[in-house]
């Protein structure tokens, strides 16, 4: 389950990077994909032995996933056909991801 989460956390942050990068021209806009790609980098090097004692990266992470995953299931519920499919499997994928992130934010030890 851990190489499952650093697996997903890592695909985040190489594709909330790169839409970092194409949108610097509207500044404002970066900031919110920088910001969860720093999360996610923050969460890899927990898992793989920075003394990162910072849990709440993975509380907020779990959050903005599962919120993530509930839009994405009323998106599905909104479509017909192919589309809809897409979603709800984007959407599992999403819950997943914020499930795992939670449940290693209270395995981890430390403080708060």
């Amino acid at each position: 389950m851990k190489y499952l989460l650093a697996i997903m956390a890592g695909i985040v942050v190489l594709f909330m990077g790169g839409c970092a990068v194409l949108t610097v021209q509207a500044m404002p806009l970066p900031l919110l994909p920088a910001g969860i790609a720093f999360l996610n980098l923050l969460v890899l090097g927990a898992l793989f032995g920075w003394n990162l004692r910072w849990r709440p990266a993975f509380f907020i992470l779990g959050g903005i996933d599962l919120l993530l995953a509930v839009g994405a299931f009323a998106a599905a519920a909104s479509m017909r056909g192919g589309d809809a499919q897409v979603f709800v499997l984007a959407g599992a994928v999403i819950a997943l991801k914020g499930v795992l992130s939670l449940v290693y934010g209270w395995k981890r030890g430390g403080t708060v």
